[in-house]
């Protein structure tokens, strides 16, 4: 695990050398995927089970007139090679092609496709699909309202500073390819679900928030660790205080704590890390979760007329976790 020294020093050159954007916080429509981690179909391609709801999604957000952002780490490399998944993926590429004849996708590396911060790699294999297609580390969004600007927000993978991603990537592909990958399809333990620690998510997060709230009205948004984050804390931690806050003797609560419970439930297969993600409430810190969770389910960050929501997709369908105004967001910045 990086050192949170490292993963500061690492957003702050982003932050000054990364590709600017505007949003406009009235007006523009995006969805943030993230961790797709596509393989070649077989044991080890842990994002199988979710590409009939990720192509739900994608026709929802084409006809809704949504821009695509692509937080890092959509393909497995460490697994796989260029070809193998480029080839058994055209389909889903297909589909995202149509955001980049729109103007309307951004494709963010992250450390399991940074091939694409290679220009030979790119345009050998992106370029058939989206032509002359740039390749970011990281995006900055200056946001707007028609008047005024109201902040920033990064986008970035997540994976910087880390030693095994940015040092050793070269010996982490290696035992990936060769032994894990191996282990994966006997067993179909996914790879990319992050390491069952709740004190090394806890400390990547904490180190996302506390790079974040040093700046003035800025917000991160990333993904990596595979775990929904909204406004500094996981959607386990809304839930729990949530219920905590209702009379459970109260007969009109009864249906609503028990629907929560289940949700509860639910997410505790899929995460381990249930604590407050940070001591105070500074709400500057996203993660898009991922779209590669063994049940199919994918999450994802919306932005739109104002806001920013974190939704699921299950089963095909869209639901609403937990939505809050940008405007407001900023205020508490």
């Amino acid at each position: 695990m990086a050192s949170i020294d490292r993963i500061h020093k690492s957003l702050s050159a982003l932050r000054k050398s990364s590709m600017v954007i505007p949003l406009n916080a009235g007006k523009d429509k995006w969805i943030v995927f993230s961790d797709h981690h596509r393989g070649i179909g077989d044991g080890a391609d842990d994002f199988a089970p979710c590409k009939q709801n990720y192509l739900s999604a994608l026709n929802h957000y084409l006809k809704n007139d949504y821009g695509l952002i692509i937080l890092g780490d959509a393909e497995e490399f460490w697994e796989n090679t260029l070809k193998g998944v480029i080839s058994k993926y055209k389909d889903v590429l297909e589909v995202e092609k149509q955001f980049h004849i729109k103007d309307k996708l951004i494709k963010i590396w992250g450390n399991h496709d940074d091939a694409w911060n290679h220009l030979n790699k790119v345009s050998t294999h992106l370029f058939p699909f989206f032509k002359n297609i740039a390749t970011h580390e990281a995006v900055s969004m200056t946001v707007a309202l028609p008047e005024d600007k109201i902040g920033n927000i990064l986008l970035v993978h997540g994976h910087q500073g880390s030693i095994a991603s940015d040092r050793f990537a070269v010996i982490s592909r290696l035992f990936v390819r060769v032994i894990w990958r191996n282990f994966q399809r006997v067993f179909k333990f996914p790879l990319s679900t992050p390491a069952k620690s709740k004190f090394l998510k806890d400390k990547h997060d904490i180190a996302m928030h506390s790079w974040a709230k040093s700046f003035d009205k800025q917000i991160v948004i990333c993904g990596h660790t595979h775990q929904p984050v909204f406004m500094s804390k996981n959607h386990l931690d809304v839930l729990e205080r949530e219920i905590e806050g209702l009379d459970h003797d109260a007969p009109e609560n009864e249906e609503k704590i028990a629907a929560i419970l289940s949700k509860i439930k639910q997410l505790r297969k899929k995460t381990t890390a249930i604590g407050t993600l940070v001591a105070d409430n500074n709400p500057c810190y996203f993660n898009s979760g991922c779209c590669s969770f063994s049940d199919g389910d994918i999450t994802g960050l919306e932005i739109h007329n104002g806001c920013i929501e974190l939704i699921k997709w299950s089963e095909n369908n869209r639901s609403k976790i937990v939505s809050e105004n940008l405007v407001d967001i900023f205020a508490d910045l």
